[in-house]
């Protein structure tokens, strides 16, 4: 202290040099390969990533063109988001109503907020809802929006039909793609914490209430699931993507298209990501 009072009075000189920085250590910001083996599945496509970096951490097929059933409704999700408030009304029509299963059975003329539809949509994978959003714009139009944002994401391999995942020449993508679209969709706060949710309900302006429950039977296991979505057609097979919080704090996204077990395969992945790299 008397020294540096001594140097405000100019009486000591101050150090004619620099001293050398200090060395900052290295931090992996992206994940590190340890000794496991990938693991062998079924599945015709399938990716894992780390969600902070982008890193792919695994990948079979990753650029193969596949039907994708109702993960079609990550987009669908995007696309009401940005195009609709959350607390704008939807009607329910009778072509909405009629939706094959999955759905949650709503009725011709209910009114639900559009966020109460997504939460339907995302958590419940229900058809009716997600038919009933589209049809709030026009369904030709509704369609046009998920290409054309498609496009903004540089989803090249990607192509969207009907806003729910039926079987469609045209109504496909790649796990590569997914992905992409994946991370997009986790930027929005209400829709991230909407495909978190393992089970809610919700209720039309007439009191109408609708229960809901995931539709991945990965909640409650022993992995920390964070979402997201899954999906089963004829054509497309088991799909399923979803989000798993590591020990560290991080997560990894794992999607999986046409799997004969999609649970169990991608339980297989995510511990393996999870016990395989570290950060």
């Amino acid at each position: 202290m008397l020294e540096s009072f001594f140097t405000l009075l100019g009486l000591v000189s101050k150090p004619t040099f620099e001293p050398p920085p200090l060395k900052v250590l290295e931090i992996h910001a992206s994940p590190q390969l340890a000794k496991f083996s990938e693991p062998v599945i079924a599945a015709k496509a399938a990716i894992i990533i780390d969600i902070d970096s982008g890193k792919v951490l695994f990948e079979k097929n990753s650029a193969k063109r596949l039907p994708i059933a109702s993960l079609t409704k990550l987009m669908t999700a995007v696309v009401a988001r940005e195009n609709y408030e959350l607390d704008d009304f939807v009607i329910v029509s009778q072509n909405a109503s009629q939706q094959p299963a999955a759905k949650i059975w709503l009725q011709i003329g209910e009114k639900l907020l559009v966020k109460d539809l997504l939460k339907a949509v995302l958590i419940e994978s229900a058809n009716d809802a997600a038919t009933a959003l589209a049809e709030k714009m026009g369904m030709e139009k509704f369609v046009e929006r998920m290409n054309s944002k498609a496009q903004v994401l540089g989803l090249r391999d990607s192509s969207f039909a009907n806003p729910v995942g039926y079987d469609d020449e045209t109504n496909f993508s790649t796990v590569a793609d997914l992905a992409t679209l994946a991370k997009y969709f986790l930027r929005d706060d209400f829709l991230r914490e909407t495909a978190a949710t393992g089970k809610t309900g919700i209720a039309s302006t007439s009191g109408i209430v609708h229960e809901l429950y995931s539709t991945n039977n990965l909640f409650g296991s022993y992995l920390e699931i964070r979402g997201l979505k899954t999906g089963l057609t004829e054509e497309a097979g088991e799909c399923l993507a979803a989000i798993s919080r590591i020990e560290n704090g991080k997560e990894i996204l794992a999607i999986i298209l046409n799997s004969p077990k999609r649970f169990q395969e991608g339980k297989a992945l995510l511990t393996w990501a999870a016990k395989s790299f570290r950060w």
